[in-house]
């Protein structure tokens, strides 16, 4: 979906805070990584600074479980981002440089490396890193459809040499998992319904009230803008997310946002249907959003966004 690329930062910050929670954090791995074993406990998990070299990654922990230490780190991606095992790679191999760097650094100041391997090296034969894995958690209403691993990305008849690497990727919009947490647990299957234009099960199923500042998460996942400003500026501090997009709908529909009825626009020609997409994107309401209420087709949909452009 197009946004202003200060509504992409706000929305990232919004994540951020939420996988920021340790209770959040290790729900996530346990479920994505260990099949829902509580192996990462969220007292043994540490934020740590999220900067490294030049680049600053979502979220960053410091694990020291069972297992030994790692780092752990979330990725968001609200678009599909094409070369993302490179970049994750590349973010990794960070994380190992600042591990040499310091290791390199305190062996020069303590004079202790004694052998010509160890000189050459700059580091002593027992020392060792930190491991860092990361998850990319993708938020798009489409399924990923490029790269998905490095060997995706060349173009070569024999990858039987080659090293792969593949990314840990879980999509929204068709994540089935089940989280322990159910705050986090609840923040993906609302936002997998919004993504999906799951609207009658939303008002069917999520009646209850949840803390707005994870409904603001749930926005921000969705990447509805409109739906964002909504319950941020609601005064109550419990949300009831069903009452919030029907509140939405009839604002949209007094401002003349929406023509004709739920299942379609009134019949009229494509360029006034391209004016009122238009109307609808530059709003920041989300793809998903603009489907279920209007009825148009994907394809015309996608037209308007190129017109943005």
């Amino acid at each position: 979906m197009i946004q202003k690329e200060n509504s992409f930062g706000t929305f990232d910050q919004e994540i951020n805070a939420f996988f920021k929670d340790a209770h959040h954090f290790a729900s996530l791995i346990n479920t994505c990584l260990y099949q829902g074993q509580e192996i990462v406990k969220p007292e043994n998990l540490m934020l740590v600074d999220p900067k490294i070299q030049a680049y600053t990654r979502d979220v960053l922990m410091l694990w020291n479980g069972r297992y030994g230490s790692y780092y752990l780190g979330i990725e968001n991606q609200l678009i599909e981002n094409y070369p993302m095992p490179y970049r994750i790679l590349q973010y990794d191999c960070l994380v190992y440089k600042d591990q040499m760097d310091i290791l390199e650094k305190e062996h020069r100041k303590k004079k202790d490396l004694r052998s010509s391997e160890e000189f050459l090296s700059g580091i002593k034969a027992s020392d060792r890193l930190i491991p860092c894995i990361t998850i990319v958690i993708y938020y798009g209403t489409r399924p990923w459809q490029t790269n998905f691993s490095m060997k995706d990305m060349f173009d070569v008849k024999d990858m039987s040499s080659l090293i792969d690497f593949r990314m840990n990727l879980i999509e929204v919009h068709s994540d089935t998992h089940q989280y322990k947490d159910k705050e986090l647990d609840l923040v993906f299957s609302m936002t997998r319904d919004i993504l999906n234009a799951n609207f009658n099960t939303i008002r069917n199923k999520y009646k209850q009230g949840i803390p707005k500042q994870v409904a603001l998460v749930i926005a921000s996942m969705a990447k509805d803008e409109e739906l964002y400003q909504q319950i941020k500026e609601e005064e109550k501090e419990v949300i009831v997310m069903c009452e919030s997009l029907d509140r939405m709908r009839e604002e949209a529909k007094a401002e003349g946002m929406i023509l004709g009825r739920r299942d379609g626009l009134i019949q009229g020609e494509e360029k006034a249907e391209l004016r009122i997409l238009t109307n609808l994107l530059k709003k920041g309401i989300s793809d998903s959003y603009i489907l279920e209420i209007t009825g148009v087709s994907s394809e015309l949909l996608m037209k308007a966004k190129q017109a943005i452009h």
